[in-house]
């Protein structure tokens, strides 16, 4: 008996964007070390932190506000 076909199956690990901004608008996220900055697109620092989900999802409020 022949083994299945693997082909139909997505085992691919992609990560989805989960922010509903568009890109241009999104904030540019840096890691140094441990630490992770957030920039917006001006360049002036929003926040700073060590867990980048947190990061990630303040300074997208932050821009969706102003």
């Amino acid at each position: 008996m022949p083994k299945a076909s693997r082909k139909s199956k997505n085992i691919s690990n992609t990560q989805l964007n989960e922010s509903d901004l568009p890109r241009s608008e999104q904030p540019t996220i840096i890691e140094r070390r441990n630490k992770f900055a957030a920039y917006d697109n001006y360049g002036k620092l929003i926040i700073l932190g060590y867990d980048r989900r947190i990061i990630q999802d303040y300074a997208n409020d932050r821009i969706r506000k102003s």
